[in-house]
């Protein structure tokens, strides 16, 4: 007996937390202006499929599904923080630093940014082969403290 109402309570918490974070459905238009700019601008002739919002860390952020099968991430003043391109397509060139694109190039050839996304102090890139690269903007290892060990670029496994 008392297992069972120890199941029941843990499932009602799982429910009720996952109903708490899950990001709440708004439509294209509330979206803020700059987003619906960098949509325009670097999707064009793609629709939002979804679109929500959802408080993070530092503020409301936005998640929106393209119907192309392209995923952007919005932070509330409407600047991108993630991008990850369609299946079989590369991220907007236009987003990249321009060293990242070169550094990808002369060290990755034939290999597209298939994701890219803004982090303290740089970006992190996901290869069209799995390759993970941690980078500042001018294409040097981003390195963060973690236990006394620098962490810089790492492969998918």
């Amino acid at each position: 007996m008392k297992r069972t109402i120890i199941t029941m309570l843990a499932g009602i918490a799982t429910s009720m937390s996952a109903f708490v974070y899950a990001g709440t459905p708004i439509a294209q238009s509330e979206l803020p202006k700059a987003a619906l700019t960098f949509l325009a601008k670097h999707f064009p002739g793609d629709n939002v499929k979804k679109a929500e919002k959802d408080q993070g860390r530092r503020g409301m952020e936005y998640e929106i599904d393209l119907t192309s099968g392209a995923e952007v991430d919005f932070r509330d003043n409407g600047d991108w923080k993630e991008v990850k391109a369609a299946k079989g397509n590369a991220v907007p060139a236009a987003i990249i630093p321009a060293a990242i694109s070169k550094h990808v190039s002369a060290n990755y050839s034939g290999q597209k940014i298939v994701e890219i996304s803004r982090k303290r102090g740089g970006y992190e890139v996901e290869l069209s082969n799995g390759t993970e690269l941690k980078l500042t903007e001018d294409a040097k290892p981003l390195t963060e403290r973690s236990g006394g060990k620098a962490k810089g670029q790492r492969g998918r496994r």
